[in-house]
This record gives structure tokens, C-alpha cells and sequence, in this order.
């Protein structure tokens, strides 16, 4: 197979403070790690925008966010978005043009990883600062739990701004209350109703067809940035739901990992993983396959022996946002090469 919080909100945000130094990459699906130097075609399915008119004045409505703070929501036409998978969902919606800012992780798709470098950022949002969200002049900021630190929330709100904070999904069924609650806010129920039976569908379909193999293959996500930045990712990241939706065995897991734990060789070993899934543009910054198997426990692995390793775009693979199916079912089928479906 050469195609190639501490707490959840913390380990999380250790996780994607890593992320946001590569978060100029654009949303681009498996590349065969061999190719990756090759080629920079992406490859993922288009998706199919929703139709929908750009609504720039909501009826007045309270939100109540996972901190529990009300939110009253009485106009949408300049928002400011804190995670690339809600900017995601804004846009699927047919509302993007009403998106002002979004956070550097923001990838995908094109129109809006493009703000970035239109200056259209408030930088990374887990080190956000209240004057680079306030010089946009919001009239709704939208967020999730991992957005930090708390004392620039409340700074936002007490300059007036409604700012929701939602909770923060790792599971795959997680998609739909995250889809359903940002049309709530954003006042287009039925559309996103319509969006989340849609990508729900897809991730139900890409599980149905991964039933076909039951090999139940230990799987492991592992970060990489650069020689001295090696995660293994395990329980509550958003990775787990992706492995063991595709009916594999998360090694990190297994291994007892909370979120993201630097990577012992000992770990990786007794993990003994038999795929190992990384990031296109960490293995990248590390200098590609052969530096990734030159550190410490790697070659040791079943999944080193086997040359059996997956890189996808990190924001493709783990947003778990409308493309959550597609990349599932992309997934599915480079983890069981031979099914029938």
C-alpha cells in the first residue's frame, strides 16, 4: 500500500498549534506518499455547494453556546469565523460571501483559505488577540470550544460583539449537530438539515462499504512538523473517529493515549502499527517518506515493512466538516485496496 482536553480542548489545541504552521496548504486529498514530490494535483471530489440566497440580516434569535453564555443573533453580514471546518459548513451553506475573517485554519475552500493571504485573518485563533477579530467589525463571531483564551471571548463581548462558542465535535456523529447548529445560527435550518442528511449519508455509505473487509487493521495517526515535532494521536481526537469508522483499530488508542502524546520509539513499536496515516504537508516539512523512516521506531514497524502508509491534507482528513464522508470513503478504500464497492 505505497499510496502513498490535560483536557480535550487542550489536547487539541496542542495538537493544531502545530497545525496552524502549515495552514497556507489548500484542502487536497490522499496523495501516494511516494508521489507526493511529484505531483501537487489534488484529487479530492468536488463538493457540491448548496444552492442558497445570501441572507445578510437574521431574525433576531438566541443561541446558547457550549459555555453557556445566550447569544442574541440579530445580524450575519460580517462574520468572523475561528475554525476552518465552521468556515467550511458557512460556505457550504451559501454563505460565504457574508464571511468577513476566518482563522489561518482555514484551508478549504479555495475562496476561503484565499483570505489568508488577503489579510482576511485574525491569525490563530487558539492565540487569538481581541483587536485582530474587533478591526473587522463583526456582527457575529462564530467559534469552538478550542478557540483561546477564554479572557479574549470576554473582551469580544464586552465590546459588543455576539460571539458563539460551540462544542467542540470528535465523532462522526458529531458532524451533524455541528452542521445543524451553525445554520440554527445563521438562520437557514432547512438548508442545513438538507446539508447534514447529505454528508451523513456519505459517511454511512463510506462505513457500510468498509464492512466488506474484516481484517480490522491497527491503524496509526502520527503528526509530524519537522524532525522534532512527532505526535501520536489517540483518544478524543478527531482522527480516532476517522480510524475506527473505517472499521480499523486505533493503535494510539490502544496504546492508552489521551489526544496527542510526543512518539516514543518504545510507543510506536509496541503499537505496531500495520498503516500509518500522516499529514501531506508535516511529512513534507519533514523531507518526505525516507526521512520519516529514519526516525527512531519507525522501520521497526509492521506498517515500515509493508511500505504501508497514507498522507492526506490534514484540514481533508481530520476537520470532520462536509467533507467528512468523502474523505471517509477515500480513506475506506486506500485502507482495503481490494473491496468490492
Amino acid at each position: 500500500m505505497m499510496k502513498t482536553k490535560i483536557s480535550l480542548a487542550f489536547a487539541l489545541a496542542a495538537a493544531l498549534t502545530l497545525a496552524a504552521c502549515g495552514a497556507e496548504d489548500t484542502a487536497e486529498s490522499t496523495t501516494p506518499v511516494a508521489e507526493q514530490e511529484a505531483t501537487t494535483t489534488p484529487t479530492t471530489p468536488a463538493t457540491t455547494t448548496t444552492t442558497t440566497p445570501t441572507t445578510t440580516v437574521a431574525e433576531g434569535r438566541v443561541f446558547v453556546g457550549a459555555d453557556g453564555v445566550e447569544t442574541a443573533i440579530d445580524d450575519i453580514s460580517r462574520i468572523v469565523s475561528l475554525n476552518g471546518d465552521l468556515t467550511e459548513i458557512i460556505f457550504e451553506l451559501g454563505l460565504g460571501e457574508n464571511v468577513v475573517a476566518v482563522d489561518v485554519t482555514t484551508t478549504y475552500p479555495a475562496d476561503a483559505a484565499a483570505m489568508n493571504d488577503q489579510g482576511q485573518t485574525v491569525g490563530f485563533a487558539q492565540q487569538l488577540a481581541a483587536e485582530a477579530v474587533l478591526r473587522f467589525d463583526p456582527t457575529l463571531v462564530i467559534g469552538d470550544q478550542q478557540v483561546a483564551p477564554p479572557e479574549v471571548i470576554e473582551q469580544l463581548r464586552g465590546a459588543g460583539v455576539p460571539v458563539v462558542i460551540l462544542e467542540t465535535q470528535t465523532t462522526l456523529d458529531g458532524v451533524e449537530t455541528k452542521i445543524s447548529q451553525v445554520a440554527e445560527i445563521l438562520g437557514v435550518p432547512a438548508e442545513g438539515a438538507d446539508l447534514a442528511e447529505r454528508v451523513m449519508a456519505e459517511i454511512n455509505a463510506a462505513q457500510d462499504l468498509a464492512e466488506f473487509d474484516d481484517s480490522d487493521p491497527t491503524v496509526a495517526f502520527v503528526y509530524v512538523r519537522g524532525p522534532q515535532v512527532v505526535f501520536l494521536f489517540g483518544a478524543g481526537m478527531a482522527t480516532q473517529a476517522m480510524i475506527e469508522g473505517a472499521g480499523a483499530i486505533d493503535a494510539g488508542v490502544e496504546a492508552g493515549v489521551f489526544g496527542p502524546a510526543p512518539l516514543t520509539p518504545e510507543a510506536l513499536v509496541a503499537a505496531a502499527p500495520a498503516v500509518i496515516v500522516l499529514p501531506e504537508a508535516g511529512l513534507a516539512a519533514l523531507g518526505g517518506i525516507e526521512a520519516f523512516l529514519q526516525l527512531p521506531g519507525v522501520a521497526e514497524t509492521p506498517a515500515a515493512m509493508n511500505s504501508a502508509f497514507l498522507a492526506y491534507d490534514e484540514a481533508y482528513f481530520f476537520n470532520l466538516g462536509p467533507r467528512a464522508g468523502q474523505a471517509l470513503d477515500e480513506f475506506v478504500r486506500d485502507l482495503y485496496p481490494d473491496i468490492d464497492g
